[in-house]
């Protein structure tokens, strides 16, 4: 096991060796002359210096995805896409604007050649390291979340044996009440250099949930986006809403005339639903039902009330694009907590404490808990979609925005967790 100074060589190894095979490496396919060679900046060495440029922004945002040892090679892809596509659009805007020439194949040929390269690196990282993580109090270890790829230790013991050396940092509950020698310890383990960490830090990172155990009103403000932001966002999404609108129309139109053929009933399916601030508004989607037929309010696996084209809707989640409408009116963005049944949302407030702090942002038409968790409605499974959802507006950004939505994609193509 690699010590922690080691392993950040390792990525200053990894970063340089994916700099000659991405950036370097391929000059030699591409290149007629010696770049540089006569010490002025043409087109392909403005190539040369773009996607250099673009490759270390990169690496050094996919750093990140240290902080899911335990997603999938799918997932890590839909963390590392959108990092390339906006570092390279940006640069590639840049260029455009100024009029700069530059080599197209080299500058897209070198993006593929880096989403690669960090997506396997990263795949590589978490399969084959072990981080290893000394907790304090002792009494926490059995809180720590089970992840292959971190190894949690007692704090006593690997100072007793002498493992601090080889230690990634100190878990510390810092919730509970520590002894005197224990902050003594956290200290002198500061001063060595280990990372002393928060535990509802470390198992938020490693699990892509707020804890709701030790969830206090000094919290709640780590919760609340800027209105800049917010604002930016609706800007955002109003304008790539209408910009897709020809592309969903014609969709939408199909899908509404194989409801109809399909079974009697209305085309759209409109529920209220629990949306920003608590305030209610009306949901609209694609009927997938049986008109008219009674059942519980939730749906279950193999449900009977499902028609043959509802199926194959819910399967794909195509029965969500009527939502497009909510989007344009204000009451839904297109990313953010999962807006629930009136009924459900008020029995859901009452037993589970916090849940109203969900109404916070806009309800989304998908959302970190859909991707990370799919369809629930026990009481067990909504206290984990609700921490999901805390993360969710604890961290909430353009970049998370379309991370989520390019998992969605792949929730979509894949027909996984749909009921």
């Amino acid at each position: 096991m690699p010590s922690a100074p080691l392993r950040f060589l390792e990525s200053w190894i990894q970063a340089l060796l994916g700099f000659f095979v991405c950036i370097l490496l391929p000059i030699a396919v591409y290149a007629q002359s010696v770049p540089f060679a006569d010490g002025s900046i043409g087109v392909a060495e403005r190539a040369i210096l773009a996607t250099a440029l673009a490759y270390f922004v990169v690496i050094y945002c996919g750093s990140r995805l240290e902080s899911f040892p335990n997603a999938s090679l799918t997932d890590q892809a839909a963390y590392v896409a959108p990092i390339v596509m906006v570092c390279f659009a940006t640069i590639g805007i840049v260029l455009l604007a100024l009029r700069l020439e530059y080599s197209r194949v080299q500058f897209f040929g070198s993006a593929f050649l880096v989403f690669a390269w960090v997506l396997g690196a990263a795949h590589l990282r978490a399969r084959l390291f072990t981080r290893r993580y000394a907790v304090l109090p002792a009494a926490s270890l059995a809180t720590m979340p089970s992840l292959k790829s971190c190894h949690w230790l007692n704090f006593d013991d690997a100072i007793a044996i002498g493992r601090s050396s080889s230690l990634d940092g100190v878990v510390a509950d810092l919730s509970s009440p520590l002894s005197e020698r224990e902050l003594s310890e956290l200290a002198r383990a500061a001063i060595a250099g280990l990372p002393v960490l928060d535990r509802r830090y470390i198992v938020e990172s490693f699990t892509g949930r707020t804890p709701l155990s030790g969830l206090s009103p000094n919290d709640f403000g780590a919760l609340l986006p800027s209105q800049q932001y917010l604002a930016f966002r609706r800007a955002v999404e109003l304008l790539c809403t209408v910009l897709a609108l020809p592309l969903l129309m014609p969709l939408m139109l199909a899908l509404a005339l194989l409801v109809r053929l399909d079974s009697a009933g209305p085309i759209l399916y409109m529920q209220t639903r629990v949306g920003r601030q608590g305030r209610t508004f009306r949901m609209v989607k694609f009927r997938t039902m049986l008109h008219g037929v009674d059942g519980p309010s939730f749906t279950t696996t193999d449900d009977p009330r499902v028609t043959r084209v509802g199926a194959f809707l819910r399967r794909y989640r195509l029965d969500e694009l009527p939502q497009v409408l909510n989007v344009l009116r204000g009451e839904m963005s297109w990313v953010g907590p999962r807006p629930e049944a009136l009924e459900l949302g008020q029995s859901y407030a009452r037993d589970i404490p916090h849940f109203e702090l969900r109404s916070i942002v806009c309800p989304g038409v998908t959302g970190w808990a859909q991707i990370n968790q799919g369809y629930v409605h026990d009481d067990d499974g909504m206290r984990a979609k609700l921490e999901y959802d805390l993360y969710y507006l604890k961290h909430c950004s353009l970049w998370l925005d379309l991370v989520i939505i390019l998992r969605t994609v792949a929730v979509v193509l894949g027909g996984v967790g749909a009921r």
